[in-house]
């Protein structure tokens, strides 16, 4: 079976720290109705290309799909029903933000009049955030008050197929008492957040820490500054830290600090963490947590290495290529017969709007093929991940370090890991600090 992904790059506006690929559009513009026609090309390329056509899940996100309007969405769902199999369709999942909140609850009950008979529906809901500074300073167009009452009303809306999942990031940001207890500022808006969880409305929760990544607004924003501050220092300008900018600048970069120390977001993940699970939500991956049987489907297809096509800006696929010759000269034309049949191969749409329109869709500086070692490396990190972690860990000798197996007893006495020397899962401890063990534990990455 066939995972399918659809990219939405539009957005009402880009968030401070976003680093996707989305487009902040004027609505009245055609670019919207543009991108819909070169989709439905690669929609229809993949139907000709490929042999699988039965779709397990069926997952849209990147920018705002609401923002494309719900009669968009439901023509993109079933023009892909005509090309794809959507009869034993597992999931259908999508991304949305909570405003323009009435907007927003008329797109829920509009696509679930529309797909009720499908198995589940998923939405995924970018909360981020309960705190109102947090909000405005990363450009979130919401509040607390908003929030809740959007949440009040979100849960009438919920059917027996639904899947509600609520997204939050760890900003870092704490109030420190008078003993030096760091505690999140609002009690009103943690209690809130514990009553909800406990009120059983979210069936899972997804919660991630805070990332500048070099294309997001605010690293350019914090390197622009620090820039700025050398060229004043090079240029040897007399009592530059006495004007007015700078005293800006470093306002800014102080909240910035604030809000991005890798310590507070940790902290602050592990206060989020810890209501989260005390509210009965199982962690069945470093991210997220679930109740029984709500976890993701299309989520754990990344997990698994299951098969996934990506449709859209930016979009990525992973796929088994064949020896049919015919298959990979089609899915990659300029390769021709450059690529070594029999392999796992993962490449990634154009990021460029014009060229992607055009139908120039795959970069092909981004065409990867993964041989065996690749793919157990993959393999490991990503069952490392998950709740189940690895079954047989000798099945990856090949890409371990000589003595992973004393290292691994190391990490079981530090209780960041459960070894039975086959089986290998991660503590709630370990996963906090994955990323380490992985490093520790492979040759390269």
């Amino acid at each position: 079976m066939l995972s399918l992904y659809i990219h939405i790059p539009f957005c009402a506006s880009k968030c401070a720290y976003c680093s996707f690929n989305s487009l902040p559009i004027d609505f009245s513009d055609k670019l919207i109705d543009n991108y819909i026609v070169a989709l439905k090309k690669e929609i229809d390329h993949y139907s000709v290309t490929l042999m699988d056509k039965e779709i397990k899940t069926l997952y849209i996100w990147w920018g705002t799909p609401s923002r494309i309007w719900v009669e968009r969405i439901i023509d993109i769902v079933e023009y892909i029903a005509t090309k794809f199999d959507l009869e034993n369709m597992a999931e259908f999942s999508i991304e949305l933000n909570p405003s323009p909140a009435q907007e927003v609850l008329d797109f829920v009950k509009k696509l679930n009049h529309r797909y009720a008979k499908f198995p589940r529906v998923r939405f995924s809901f970018g909360i981020q955030s309960l705190d109102d500074e947090i909000l405005k300073t990363v450009w979130r167009a919401y509040s607390f008050v908003g929030i809740t009452d959007f949440l009040r009303k979100l849960v009438h809306l919920k059917q027996d197929n639904n899947v509600f999942n609520f997204d939050f990031i760890a900003f870092g940001k704490f109030h420190v008492s008078k003993n030096g207890t760091k505690q999140l500022r609002h009690d009103f808006n943690r209690e809130f957040f514990q009553k909800f969880l406990e009120s059983g409305r979210a069936d899972s929760i997804s919660l991630y820490t805070l990332e500048h990544h070099e294309n997001s607004k605010r690293y350019s924003d914090l390197i622009g500054i620090e820039n700025w501050k050398l060229s004043l220092q090079d240029e040897r300008i007399e009592d530059w830290k006495w004007c007015n900018t700078y005293w800006e600048v470093e306002s800014l970069r102080s909240k910035d600090q604030a809000l991005s120390s890798d310590e507070n977001i940790m902290e602050e993940f592990i206060f989020l963490k810890d209501i989260i699970l005390h509210a009965w939500f199982s962690r069945y991956e470093i991210s997220n947590f679930t109740k029984a049987s709500k976890a993701s489907i299309h989520n754990m297809v990344y997990r698994n290495m299951e098969n996934y096509l990506g449709l859209g800006l930016s979009a990525s696929s992973f796929l088994p290529m064949t020896n049919d010759q015919w298959l990979m000269t089609h899915v990659f034309p300029s390769f021709q017969n450059s690529i070594v049949p029999s392999f796992w191969t993962r490449w990634t749409n154009t990021a460029d709007m014009k060229t992607y329109l055009e139908g120039n869709r795959v970069d092909e500086k981004q065409v990867q093929t993964l041989d065996n070692s690749d793919l157990l490396i993959e393999e490991f990190f990503l069952s490392l991940r998950t709740r189940e972690g690895i079954a047989d860990i000798d099945k990856f000798k090949d890409v371990l370090i000589p003595n992973y197996k004393w290292l691994i007893t190391n990490y079981e006495w530090a209780w960041l890991v459960l070894f039975d020397w086959t089986k290998l899962q991660l503590t709630d401890e370990g996963m906090n600090v994955s990323n380490t063990i992985v490093t520790e534990l492979l040759r390269e990455i």
